[in-house]
């Protein structure tokens, strides 16, 4: 699997990282979604910290199977993901218990 992290904060990252190397999944981080790979599987957006291009940037990648996440409390945020219509908005907190299993592993370590 093919993955990329639209993030900045690196210990989120670090756990992300640890998720894909244990299911063998090829993981990029990148800072926005306009340096996004051509190739991919999966992008992983830090929805929290978008900028005002990125929902256009991501559009422009049709068919690729996006996961927008941020702090549960955020609710400016998880109302931009909900306007639009990219993929599905997580709190981190779930992010972090399924990005395992969504990498294709079977537990997070």
């Amino acid at each position: 699997m093919r993955v990329a992290a639209v993030i900045s904060d690196l210990m989120l990252y670090s756990r992300i990282e640890s998720a894909a190397s244990a299911a063998r999944a090829s993981l990029v981080r990148v800072d926005s979604p306009a340096d996004l790979p051509a190739d991919l599987d999966l992008v992983l957006v830090d929805w929290s910290a978008r900028q005002a291009d990125w929902a256009d940037a991501l559009r422009a990648r049709a068919g690729l199977r996006i996961i927008l996440f941020g702090r549960h409390t955020d609710l400016d945020a998880h109302a931009a993901a909900s306007a639009a219509e990219l993929g599905p908005m997580w709190a981190r907190s779930k992010l972090i218990a399924e990005v395992s299993v969504l990498l294709g592993g079977s537990t997070f370590t």
